[in-house]
Parts: structure tokens; C-alpha cells; sequence
């Protein structure tokens, strides 16, 4: 808006009040106390505004609306393809937007409505107080090596012998310590390669001696084909992926068909 128009909104705003906003001299104006407060209390008030906006934008969203989706990265690699598989198999009238993005910050997300539901390893101080986790699926960590490495012969490893191979893992989430529990394995793996995703982890491991370690499911077809074998630990690590969202978004059809589909891969 233009300075005079800005200029007679504050005025009338300071009349309602009856208090100075800012006090007014040749260099400027100069923020008073009350106006500072105002600053400081109304960044909740926005918050509050964009998510009653985004809930509108929900209920109207059945047709021409956009469901948006937060993941983490190795939830993104294991679960995503699977699910905009059948999103795309049917005839949905709305859309889906993904975005892969740090677990913190996917909480932060979905707190200002920016997304709609979060799937990830989230750990439990960092679920607020009243959100939803009404799917969840625990996946198997294995161990994979290529098929002429010197580990293939064997069905299981324990930590030691992994600690002396070279290894490639993507980036570990912070919050993964806490849902291995005291089961510590992939914490003390120290890679020599640390990539982004699985798919180069994959690719490095099938044409070298390197190792990795992972979700079971993520080296699926590579296990069936005989390209990767695979390694049990010999001390089980489950990673628990949650899926989050808002109570009041579950009321909204649109996103009950979407989390119709995550059932499918999640109970």
C-alpha cells in the first residue's frame, strides 16, 4: 500500500487504541513499546490465519485442490514411489505435492500448514502435544553387499566386522538414534562415502566392496536378482516411520483419501 494510506491506517489504528505506535521526528519514526508488542504477539496471530486459510482450502479441495505432503529422505525412497503409483493409477480429481525435507523441519511444516501430512522418523519430544499419528510401519535394517564380495557367503554380520569395510550411507537423520534404541549399529558406522539418497548407494555398492546398510524393502529387486545379497544384523534394528497430521485436517475428505492410500502401506 502506498505511505499515505499506510500512514492514515496507523493513525486510526493508534485513535482505537489510544496509544502512540511510533514516535514521529525529521529522521523517521522510532517503534514504542505498544507497537513492539504488537510485533512480537501477532506473529501467532498469522500463524493462526494461514492455517484457518489452508483447512478452507481443504474443505473446498475435492476437485482442483492440492494435498501437500512432507517427507523425510529415506522415507521418501522406500514409500513415496509406492504411493504416487496408485495416486496415479486412479481418476482423483485433486493433486499431490511432495517435498523432502529434514524431520524438524517437516514439524515445523506442518505446524504453519505449509503441509498437510508428514511421514517420517520422528522422535518423541518432537511430535507436538495434540497431532495425530494415526499410521505407522516398521522396517527391517539389513546389510547389503554385491554378490562377489568376500561378506557374501555369510547370512549374518555383527557390528566389528562392518566397522572394518569401507561403507556408503546417506545422511542420517538426528532423530534416528532415538528410535533404534539401544541398538546403536548405524550411529557407530562411520561411512567413507556419505551420499543422498539410496539409489547412489545402491549403484556404488553393486560395483565395488563397499557396503551399506538399509531398509529392507529398498533392496528389493536387487536382492531377487541376485545383483546385491544380502546381510542380517545379528543384533535386529527396526526403523519406526510415522505418519503426522493435524486432527482438524483429518476431518477433510481430501485428505482422507490420501491417507486411504498411505493405509495401504502403513497400518
Amino acid at each position: 500500500m502506498s505511505q499515505p494510506t499506510l500512514s492514515k491506517k496507523l493513525s486510526r489504528l493508534e485513535q482505537k487504541i489510544k496509544l502512540e505506535l511510533f514516535i514521529r521526528d525529521s529522521t523517521g519514526v522510532l517503534a514504542t513499546p505498544a507497537a513492539r508488542f504488537i510485533m512480537n504477539e501477532s506473529e501467532g496471530l498469522t500463524i493462526q490465519l494461514h492455517n484457518l486459510e489452508r483447512q478452507l482450502e481443504l474443505m473446498a479441495g475435492m476437485v482442483g485442490g492440492v494435498v501437500k505432503i512432507g517427507v523425510g529422505p529415506i522415507a521418501e525412497q522406500f514409500l513415496m514411489s509406492k504411493v504416487l503409483l496408485d495416486f496415479a493409477e486412479r481418476d482423483y480429481k485433486f493433486k499431490i505435492s511432495v517435498v523432502t525435507m529434514a524431520v524438524d523441519t517437516l514439524v515445523d511444516h506442518l505446524a504453519s500448514s505449509q503441509i498437510d501430512i508428514a511421514v517420517g522418523i520422528f522422535s518423541k519430544d518432537s511430535v507436538p502435544e495434540g497431532y495425530l499419528t494415526p499410521l505407522k510401519v516398521n522396517e527391517k535394517m539389513v546389510v547389503a553387499v554385491r554378490s562377489g564380495h568376500e561378506l557374501a557367503k555369510r547370512s549374518t554380520i555383527n557390528l566389528p566386522k562392518i566397522l572394518n569395510c569401507k561403507s556408503v550411507l546417506p545422511r542420517i537423520p538426528k532423530s534416528l538414534g532415538e528410535n533404534l534404541g539401544s541398538a546403536q549399529l548405524v550411529r557407530e558406522v562411520n561411512p567413507d562415502i556419505t551420499c543422498e539418497s539410496y539409489s547412489m548407494a545402491r549403484l556404488i555398492v553393486a560395483n565395488t566392496d563397499y557396503v551399506t546398510i538399509g531398509p529392507e524393502s529398498l533392496f528389493h529387486k536387487e536382492f531377487l536378482s541376485g545383483q546385491l545379497v544380502m546381510l542380517e544384523l545379528e543384533e535386529e534394528i527396526d526403523l519406526q516411520f510415522n505418519c503426522l497430521v493435524k486432527p482438524e485436517s483429518m476431518k477433510m475428505p481430501i485428505v482422507k483419501e490420501v491417507m486411504g492410500i498411505l493405509t495401504q502401506y502403513m497400518s
